[in-house]
């Protein structure tokens, strides 16, 4: 028998709740710093509030992470 989200109580298209999207530096944790902080208010299966912000790691970006991202040293220069 397979177990539904919706058998653990409220129905999560019942639920509000934040979807957080991180991007990083890259690397192991401890040295990993945030470059941007996206997240999503979801309410009856609909994101109803959104929020973006870049933030300045203090540290120019590896040119993986640009690629991977999109994200340049430029675009957070003033972050």
């Amino acid at each position: 028998m397979q177990t539904s989200l919706d058998d653990l109580g409220t129905p999560l298209v019942s639920v509000t709740f934040c979807v957080l999207d991180i991007e990083t530096t890259g690397g192991p944790a401890a040295a990993t710093n945030i470059i941007e902080i996206g997240a999503a208010r979801v309410r009856d299966g609909r994101v109803v509030e959104e929020f973006e912000q870049l933030v300045n790691p203090g540290m120019p970006l590896p040119p993986f992470i640009t690629r991977l991202t999109g994200i340049d040293d430029t675009l957070l220069a003033d972050q």
